[in-house]
C-alpha cells in the first residue's frame, strides 16, 4: 500500500507531461494538403471594350457663312468635332420651345454664324455628362439629334448651343463657356469655310434636307471577315453544361438552356438571342435605357467594330447601333448591319446582331467609284413615283455590302435614301430603278 501513492503521483506526472505534449503537438500540427490552384472565370472579350463617346458620333455637319452653306460627313471631322466637345462648360440648360415648327428650325439652321451638327439616333443628355462639364446636376430625361452652336459671340469666349429634339418636338438652350474661344473657330470653323457647298432642299411643313452639290468619290473596298459565333454563345448563356443544340436547317442553328435560346442564322451570319423570362412592359427612361444597353455590350466586347447609336424608342426599350466603315453606314440585304437591344426587367430581354467582324482588307489597291451629286440624286427622285421627298428623314452616301465569296465582303458607295430608319438602295443607273429597303 505504500507504493499507492508514489504511483499514483508517476501516472499523474506522465499525464500532464502527455496533456503537454499532445496540446504542443496540435498547436503546431501542419496539415499536408495537396496545392489546390485557385482558378477564376475567365472574362470572355469578343472585341475591344470602348467608352459611349465611341458609339455616339455626328454623321454631318453644315455651316451658314454670308448666306452660304458648306458642310461635311467626313469621319475625320466628326472626331475632332466631338473631341472639341470634350470640357466643354454648359453654364445652363433650359426649355425654350416644347412645341417646336419644321419651319422655326429650318430659319434657325439659316441663321449666318452657326453650325449644325446632324445625329442619326435621338441621344439622351445623360450620354453627353461624360464630354460636357454640365452645370445642371439634374440632366432632363429628353432626348436631341441636332446641336445648334451660334459662334457669332464667341470674342466674349462664350457660344450659345441649341439642342433640338426631333421626336418630341422639343428646344433647349445653352450657354458655353470656353477658355480658349480662339481655338474653337481656328480649328473648327475657319476650315469649314473650304468645304464643300451644300444646297437647302425646303419642304413645305417639314424640316428641309441639307444635300452636298459636289460629285462624291469614295473607294470600293473588299475585306476579309472574322466569323465568332462560338464565343457569344459562351458569352450569352450562363451555364454551358446545359446548353442543347438543335439544327433546324441547313442555314439555321438552335441553342437553348430551358430558360433562354440563341439562334444563329449562316445564311445572314446574324444571331438572335431571347431571355422570355426577362420580358417587361415597363417603360425605361433614355438615360438607364442607353447605360443599361451599352454596359450589357461592352461588357463582352460586342462593339466589334464602329458600331453607332441610330436608334432610341422607349415605347419597346429597345436601342439600335448601326455598323460603319471609314465613317460612312453599312447597308445590306445579305447581312444584318445593325445591333439591336430590347431591354427587359433589369436584364436584356432580346439581343440581335451580326456574329461577323471586319478581319483585314484584301488588297491596298482599290477601285474608285464616282457617285453623282446630292443635287442630282434630289432631282431623280422628285421624278419618281414609289418616293416622295416629304417621305424622307436624309439622303446618304454610304456602302452596300454583297458576299463575293463565304468570308470575303465587298463594300460599294452608293446612294441611300432614308425612311423611318430603314434604307433604300438607288441604283447605279441613277435611280433609274429603286431596290428593295434594307434593314
Amino acid at each position: 500500500m505504500k507504493y499507492i501513492e508514489p504511483v499514483k503521483s508517476v501516472v499523474l506526472f506522465l499525464l500532464v507531461v502527455l496533456s503537454v505534449a499532445l496540446t504542443f503537438m496540435i498547436w503546431t500540427y501542419t496539415p499536408d494538403y495537396k496545392y489546390i490552384e485557385k482558378t477564376e472565370g475567365k472574362e470572355i472579350l469578343i472585341g475591344p471594350q470602348k467608352k459611349v463617346a465611341d458609339v455616339i458620333r455626328p454623321y454631318k455637319a453644315i455651316y451658314r457663312f454670308d448666306k452660304e452653306f458648306t458642310g461635311t460627313v467626313s469621319n475625320g471631322v466628326m472626331e475632332d468635332i466631338m473631341k472639341t466637345f470634350e470640357g466643354w462648360n454648359v453654364l445652363d440648360l433650359m426649355p425654350v420651345n416644347n412645341n417646336l415648327t419644321a419651319g422655326s428650325v429650318n430659319e434657325m439652321i439659316r441663321t449666318n454664324n452657326c453650325m449644325t451638327v446632324f445625329f442619326t439616333g435621338e441621344i439622351p443628355y445623360s450620354a453627353f455628362n461624360t464630354i460636357f462639364q454640365f452645370a445642371d446636376k439634374e440632366l432632363p430625361e429628353t432626348t436631341f439629334n441636332r446641336m445648334i452652336i451660334d459662334w457669332s459671340t464667341y470674342s466674349n469666349k462664350e457660344l450659345q448651343v441649341f439642342f433640338i429634339s426631333g421626336n418630341n418636338e422639343l428646344l433647349m438652350r445653352s450657354h458655353v463657356s470656353l477658355e480658349n474661344a480662339n481655338q474653337f473657330v481656328r480649328n473648327i470653323i475657319e476650315p469649314a469655310k473650304t468645304y464643300g457647298t451644300f444646297t437647302e432642299v425646303e419642304r413645305e411643313g417639314f424640316t428641309s434636307l441639307y444635300i452636298a452639290n459636289d460629285k462624291v468619290e469614295s473607294a470600293k473596298y473588299t475585306y476579309f471577315i472574322e466569323e465568332k459565333p462560338e464565343l457569344f454563345k459562351d458569352v450569352l448563356f450562363t451555364n454551358l453544361k446545359n446548353v442543347r443544340r438543335t439544327d433546324e436547317s441547313a442555314t439555321t442553328e438552335r441553342y437553348q438552356d430551358g430558360m433562354s435560346k440563341m439562334v444563329l442564322d449562316s445564311k445572314l451570319k446574324s444571331l438572335t438571342y431571347a431571355n422570355p423570362a426577362a420580358e417587361s412592359s415597363l417603360r425605361i427612361e433614355p438615360s438607364k435605357l442607353l447605360k443599361d444597353s451599352f454596359e450589357f455590350i461592352n461588357e463582352h466586347g460586342g462593339f466589334t467594330d464602329d458600331y453607332r447609336l441610330v436608334s432610341t424608342s422607349t415605347s419597346n426599350n429597345q436601342l439600335d447601333y448601326q455598323l460603319y466603315i471609314h465613317g460612312l453606314p453599312i447597308y445590306s440585304d445579305q447581312a444584318i448591319n445593325r445591333i439591336s437591344t430590347v431591354w427587359g426587367d433589369n436584364r436584356i430581354f432580346v439581343y440581335k446582331r451580326p456574329y461577323f467582324s471586319f478581319e483585314k482588307e484584301i488588297s491596298p489597291e482599290r477601285e474608285m467609284k464616282e457617285l453623282p451629286s446630292g443635287t442630282e440624286v434630289v432631282e431623280k427622285i422628285k421624278k419618281l413615283n414609289n418616293i416622295a421627298l416629304s417621305d424622307i428623314d436624309d439622303i446618304v452616301v454610304g456602302f452596300y455590302l454583297t458576299y463575293d465569296q463565304s468570308t470575303i465582303v465587298t463594300l460599294e458607295p452608293c446612294w441611300f435614301v432614308i425612311r423611318n430608319g430603314v434604307s433604300t438602295r438607288l441604283t447605279p443607273e441613277v435611280v433609274g430603278g429603286v431596290k428593295n429597303g434594307l434593314e
